[in-house]
């Protein structure tokens, strides 16, 4: 267009004329500090209201109706003014059909996951006036740091849609520039058509090896599984009347370091091991059905304590090479091999090979009982029971019984032999 016609401009000369004042003087009074400075204030608190977090914001510009840009933004707990994010800069859009945030370098804190978890799981899905208008999230180099090990830097889009009084968000996260690195694929559900809104979450590592260090400061138990520990697999959590449930299918720990998972318990144990589940549901507080494999890892052997195997002798009932009893302060240089089966307050583990869980020296050393082993003994094992073993009682083992004193189990073996031939354990 070359401008409207003459005849339009001579009426309204007139009346453009009287407002040119008006329009300069708003272009004066933006421009000045004082009314950048009330802006970020009423945005900031806005914002605070809304998630329940303290917002710090360097600079907030309007560049166009309903598009704005904030500076340096920095997010933090009320209470503890524990850091949750910074976000280098913020793209914010908000039109009649779309609302679309583009975030730059943000870094969240694994100590401040929790907040943000609830910044977006109760401050916005679960309020349908926050989720008329659909929200596309994109985000460059986002990155998770902590001190036990950080996320690398992947980049983040998801999409937050109404769909009648529900709304599904639908997230990946991975490297795009070098595609190498984790994969991460979310879908979220928050159900409002049901009687009580509940929330379906389900996440994928994509087929890559999630570091789950990232996550230790958020929940302080992934500490225990070592820096180098990692996960892959998919994770199907469910929101029940009772609280949460967890669903890890056939997922797989790797690296996992027994020297830290068992660094609070009496007997301890050196070198690495790999968990892999064949089934794995968890109703923390109400059941626990697990299935799997846990195997040490080579080239490196584990290294156990004369202590821990008189412990696996005696209160679960294992047959054991009594040759190894002897004490040994370099402890005992052993593999590990074993299935196990725990269904609330028991579990069975059987040998792989011959019904073996310990080799050492290419010779069996311990042997599980063919019966189901009460977890009121596997507790009375680890005696003294540490803050650490009550904490992962809670979760795994719902209502353990007390342990009985009479119906100890008794193992039963067929054909256990060294290499040579020979028989190797002998029962108790």
């Amino acid at each position: 267009m070359n401008g409207p016609s003459e005849p339009l401009l001579g009426c309204c000369s007139f009346s453009a004329a009287r407002s040119r004042p008006i329009v300069f003087l708003s272009i004066l009074v933006t421009w000045t500090s004082w009314y950048q400075s009330r802006k970020l204030a009423e945005l900031t608190h806005h914002l605070g209201l809304q998630t329940g977090l303290v917002f710090q914001v360097d600079r907030c510009q309007r560049i166009a109706p309903g598009k704005y840009v904030l500076e340096n933004v920095r997010v933090s707990d009320p209470d503890t003014r524990q850091h949750v994010v910074t976000v280098r800069l913020i793209d914010y859009f908000h039109g009649s059909d779309r609302v679309s945030m583009w975030l730059h370098q943000p870094e969240f804190q694994s100590a401040g996951l929790g907040h943000a978890w609830t910044m977006l799981h109760d401050r916005l899905i679960s309020r349908p006036a926050q989720t008329v208008l659909p929200i596309r999230i994109d985000a460059t180099d986002v990155s998770i740091l902590s001190r036990a090990g950080s996320m690398p830097p992947m980049d983040v889009s998801a999409t937050i849609t109404p769909e009648g009084e529900s709304v599904r968000l639908i997230a990946r996260a991975e490297n795009s520039a070098r595609k190498i690195g984790p994969r991460i694929r979310v879908e979220l559900f928050r159900d409002r058509d049901r009687e009580v809104p509940a929330t379906e979450l389900v996440l994928s590592t994509d087929g890559t090896a999630l570091p789950c260090s990232a996550l230790a400061e958020y929940a302080p138990a992934i500490e225990h599984l070592g820096p180098t520990a990692e996960f892959s697999g998919v994770i199907a959590c469910r929101q029940t009347a009772h609280g949460w449930s967890y669903d890890l299918g056939s997922s797989s720990l790797t690296k996992l370091s027994l020297n830290d998972l068992t660094d609070h318990l009496p007997h301890r144990v050196i070198g690495q091991a790999e968990l892999h589940f064949r089934r794995c549901v968890i109703h923390p507080g109400e059941s626990v059905n697990l299935n799997g494999t846990l195997k040490s890892t080579k080239p490196a052997n584990l290294r156990i304590k004369t202590p821990l195997l008189t412990a696996m002798r005696d209160h679960l009932a294992m047959a054991v090479d009594e040759r190894e009893l002897v004490p040994n302060p370099n402890g005992i240089e052993c593999e590990l091999a074993l299935d196990f089966d725990i269904r609330d307050e028991t579990m069975t583990l059987t040998g792989i090979g011959d019904n073996v869980v310990l080799y050492s020296r290419g010779r069996p050393i311990a042997a599980p009982p063919a019966q189901r082993i009460d977890a009121a003994r596997i507790t009375a094992m680890l005696a003294p029971p540490s803050r650490w073993m009550a904490a992962w009682n809670s979760v795994l083992l719902p209502s353990s019984p007390a342990a009985a004193s009479d119906g100890l189990p008794s193992a039963a073996f067929r054909n256990v032999r060294n290499l040579d031939g020979d028989a190797s354990i002998r029962q108790r």
